[in-house]
């Protein structure tokens, strides 16, 4: 029988705190035959249905009002084909548990975002992406998926499902249930990462060359500083030399995860506090913490980062090679509009797919991330950093914060159409519906 955490109105709240909603039921489902009897009761009640992962968006794309779906209880690994380079899971698995598995068999995922708390079926469904211009998101990662559909009936889906696929690799949760997906994965290897700073100019002149010339590169500029810190990574085949390397990061990594959480959360709330010592801080944060560096570790180690602070993002996709001048643009703005930031901007590139949603269809990608603690400026700023994006043919991250609406996003997303005749034809009562998908899609 299936289990429900309770059967009255109970509430939820995302991460960042900036998300809330009142399901009707919440649900922790231990298999497909459950989520099928609660697929049922949901139309039989003419219900919604979501499903939530670890709940790290800063977007309300889970949020409902009906039945919410936690897959926590099916996150097991059910197939490891090394010959292939595949690995089949259930949706509900979390990144970091993941990685340890496919470790442990000697092998890696090609790449990861900066965050392993959230389940894959939450990356693959909101575009979650690391960073590396010969890489793209996550999605890209799926081979096939099994997505139960709202009468309780499963398709497989694959490459030769076209549209059906494409839809279904970032879904935005508006298609059904994903129950179980298979990714791409390859030998294990380690990364050498190498961060180091440049001024300012010297950072944006050099942007375009460092993304080609590096397998992964990202780019972290905070705001009231004139320089940019700048992380590449470059790939190294595992050997006994990169293990023994391994152990002198331990005590780096506990550093910097006790920096995440002690240090730089109090200066975000004394930044709060105290609005104009803010730039003080950062140009502090920028000598001390932002400093050259170097180490060798597993690829997951690398890629990953320790959780940060609570802090509120915004993010779009723009084209790769106007990258240098939105970040000066960017600065521009902060500066003739006096904004006090206090978190970093980030910029990272993702490789182009046929994905129907994801911000890379068809071109490389600039993810350019703005980033800001709780703060009376945080609405000026994010309504001026999506302006700058839209005038740059901008297309939004759909798991972070944006404003666009229907109309905006039907010129700027090519795949939304095709998207929506898959969400017909998969979902024609929009059961899987909420205010996020009549946002995005329009209430037709």
């Amino acid at each position: 029988m299936l289990r429900r955490s309770r059967r009255h109105v109970t509430a939820f709240s995302n991460w960042a705190g900036n998300q809330h909603c009142r399901p009707s039921h919440v649900h922790f489902p231990r298999s497909e035959e459950d989520i099928a009897e609660l697929l049922v009761l949901a139309a039989k009640q003419k219900a919604p249905a979501k499903v939530v992962g670890s709940g790290h968006s800063w977007s309300d794309a889970a949020c409902t009002d009906g039945h919410m779906l936690r897959l926590d209880e099916m996150n097991g690994v059910l197939d490891i084909d090394r010959e292939a380079g595949c690995v089949t899971v259930q949706a509900g698995i979390r990144l970091c548990e993941l990685n340890e598995q496919l470790a442990r068999h000697g092998l890696a995922l090609s790449n990861l975002g900066s965050i392993s708390e959230q389940t894959i079926a939450g990356a693959i469904s909101t575009g979650t992406h690391g960073t590396g211009v010969r890489f793209g998101s996550l999605s890209t990662l799926v081979r096939s998926l099994r997505l139960m559909r709202a009468d309780g009936s499963v398709v497989e889906l694959s490459r030769a499902d076209g549209d059906a696929f494409e839809a279904a690799r970032l879904s935005l949760g508006c298609l059904g249930v994903l129950t179980r997906i298979t990714l791409r994965c390859e030998p294990a290897f380690d990364l050498e990462e190498k961060s180091f700073t440049l001024s300012f100019d010297d950072a944006l002149d050099r942007m375009l060359s460092l993304v080609d010339d590096h397998d992964h590169v990202k780019f972290w500029w905070l705001p009231h500083t004139d320089s940019v810190f700048v992380v590449t990574m470059r790939r190294i085949p595992l050997t006994e030399t990169t293990r023994r390397r391994r152990v002198r990061n331990v005590f780096a990594g506990a550093a910097e995860t006790m920096a995440n959480r002690g240090v730089f959360a109090a200066l975000m709330r004394a930044g709060a506090l105290a609005p104009s010592v803010v730039p003080s801080i950062n140009r502090t944060v920028d000598r001390v913490y932002f400093r050259s560096r170097r180490r060798v570790d597993r690829s997951d180690r690398v890629f990953n980062l320790p959780m940060p602070p609570t802090h509120r993002e915004m993010e779009y996709g723009i084209p790769r090679d106007v990258a240098p001048l939105a970040l000066r643009r960017l600065r521009e703005l902060t500066r003739t509009l006096r904004i006090v930031v206090n978190f970093v901007v980030e910029v990272r590139f993702v490789a182009h797919d046929s994905i129907l949603l994801s911000p890379s269809f068809g071109r490389d990608s600039c993810q350019l991330g703005a980033y800001i603690g709780e703060h009376p400026h945080l609405p000026i700023y994010f309504d001026a950093f999506e302006t700058l994006c839209r005038q740059l043919n901008g297309r939004p991250h759909w798991g972070k914060e944006f404003h666009a609406g229907a109309d905006d996003l039907r010129q700027r997303i090519p795949g939304i159409a095709r998207f929506v005749s898959v969400r017909r034809a998969l979902d024609p009562n929009k059961r899987f519906d909420n205010r996020f998908a009549r946002r995005v899609f329009g209430a037709g």
